[in-house]
């Protein structure tokens, strides 16, 4: 939003969880440094009411987008478009499709553009690939189906696409040949998680001043399959081989709404779940490698760009690489089996030097092309070429 409102009039409306206390004004964006025309918030309700449940199992929409449909979202949707005009209106992903009507009956006609994270349904299928629970997998099986039909019906009805990978482009392509798919890449803010910002931000951690790291962090939100999945499989498997081999390191899962199954691994000998925490790069300058252990993925993961562009160094499967422009052995670990992982680890952990290079090379690769101002810029271009078209066809 920020590159873009340095460039065009942009506009924000947003859907805030009934739970949720929002850290900025439903009318004015008080906490943002940059100009919106407008900036609104609607609390969409609750999420999983037993409604929703039993209209997921037994009807045609699964319960993730039923709980993303709510009428104060779509009154104040339909207010927006009536007041105001646009060339463009950006949707955030699958889950917002029960509003494709009301942008389709905009009179302002904009070019309706679909912003991809990941394609959930692959998400879904590799879920059900995992899990152990029979009951788990069945839904998983069932809301991947569904998920695929509403992914193909937004794939025909939209006007272009931004994916975060040429991998994610290849498989909307695969459901629509004829589909305008723009690769536009995940990024995070270079500076404010640069080595400098890190080691001064506030409740900064040991580990800056001489002394050897001892810590191996995974960051992300604990309430997702994925990251579930990815700290058990860690916790469990991986860290009691490292753990064996180094008593002295601490493993810290960094991560906001952990469940049960994440906060239960605090029980395990050198585990730290910390919960929700106001900045997380104190908790980066206390480590000597991030670790993206996942084999549940789609799209890419934000976390290895804010470990690279902190300069710390990443370990990661090829499933959570997947979509980056990284190169394995020269600024990121690639480790797909429990006997790699602990064994990259142990080797990063005793070579100070290999953590020197891979920090370079991460923090580098970062700033060269996943800094958010390179990445506003190469929406903002992706935007004058589908106006350009639609002007000249």
């Amino acid at each position: 939003m920020r590159e873009l409102a340095s460039r065009a009039s942009v506009s924000f409306l947003g859907l805030s969880n009934h739970d949720e206390q929002l850290s900025l004004s439903q009318s004015t964006p008080n906490a943002l440094d940059f100009e919106l025309d407008k900036f609104v918030i609607v609390n969409k309700g609750r999420s999983y009411t037993s409604w929703k449940l039993v209209r997921g199992l037994l009807g045609p929409t699964p319960v993730s987008v039923l709980n993303y449909h709510d009428r104060r979202v779509a009154t104040e949707l339909r207010r927006l478009l009536h007041e105001q005009t646009f060339d463009v209106v950006q949707m955030e992903g699958i889950h917002l499709i029960s509003y494709l009507p009301i942008l389709r009956s905009s009179r302002s006609h904009p070019l309706l553009v679909c912003d991809w994270h990941d394609v959930q349904s692959e998400l879904m299928l590799r879920y059900a690939l995992y899990t152990e629970n029979w009951a788990r997998r069945l839904y998983a099986m069932r809301t991947a189906s569904l998920l695929g039909t509403l992914e193909r019906r937004l794939v025909a009805e939209c006007d272009a696409h931004l994916v975060v990978s040429e991998r994610d482009r290849l498989k909307l392509r695969e459901m629509t040949p004829k589909a305008c798919v723009h690769v536009v890449e995940n990024g995070v803010e270079a500076n404010h998680y640069s080595l400098v910002e890190t080691q001064l931000a506030p409740g900064r951690l040991p580990g800056q001043s001489g002394e050897r790291l001892k810590d191996i962090v995974f960051v992300g939100s604990m309430d997702s399959h994925a990251n579930i999945d990815a700290a058990r499989y860690f916790a469990l498997e991986v860290w009691p081989r490292i753990r064996a081999q180094s008593p002295e390191l601490r493993f810290l899962i960094v991560g906001s709404r952990p469940v049960l199954e994440v906060r239960e691994l605090a029980n395990l000998p050198g585990v730290t779940v910390t919960g929700t925490v106001e900045d997380v790069r104190p908790y980066y300058c206390g480590a000597f490698a991030a670790v993206a252990p996942l084999r549940i993925a789609g799209g890419t993961r934000l976390k290895i760009l804010e470990a690279m562009a902190a300069g710390v160094s990443v370990i990661s499967t090829s499933v959570g690489a997947e979509g980056l422009a990284v190169n394995p052995g020269a600024n990121i670990l690639i480790a797909d089996t429990v006997e790699e992982m602990a064994r990259v680890v142990w080797d990063l952990y005793n070579s100070h030097e290999t953590q020197k290079r891979l920090s370079r090379a991460g923090r580098e690769l970062v700033r060269a092309r996943y800094d958010w101002s390179v990445i506003g810029l190469s929406l903002y271009h992706v935007y004058r070429g589908l106006l350009h078209h639609q002007s000249n066809a």
